[in-house]
């Protein structure tokens, strides 16, 4: 008899966790925020770019993805000077997983690229 009402019990949880799951599956999602420049390039051409902003592109593409579009950045139009507070901020973001040391290679790269890249429009 005590192992037929644990064994409800236990079927009693399992159901109500599964009904639990069905509605949060279900329930309606923000849709997630959106930029103009998300639309644009998500890739910069830097073969002739220095080698040392060639592998600092590679760690910009792989960090910055972790939240956004890479496009974003690529095609923000932001002047040198404005990247270093940006990254910083983006830094601060739980889960960005940026450094304090490759927050200043991501922004060492930016400017690099702000001041070297000709902007063209999507």
């Amino acid at each position: 008899m005590q192992q037929a009402i644990v064994w409800i019990v236990v079927l009693g949880v399992i159901i109500l966790v599964g009904i639990g799951m069905f509605f949060a599956l279900r329930a309606p999602r923000p849709a997630a925020k959106t930029y103009p420049a998300d639309d644009g390039l998500n890739y910069i051409d830097v073969s002739e770019y220095p080698p040392k902003m060639q592998e600092l592109y590679d760690l910009f593409t792989r960090k910055c993805s972790k939240c956004h579009t890479v496009a974003r950045p690529i095609n923000s139009t932001f002047a040198p000077e404005e990247w270093q507070k940006y990254v910083r901020k983006m830094m601060r973001k739980p889960g960005s997983g940026l450094t304090p040391k490759t927050t200043e290679q991501i922004i060492e790269f930016l400017v690099y690229d702000a001041k070297h890249r000709e902007r063209k429009t999507p």
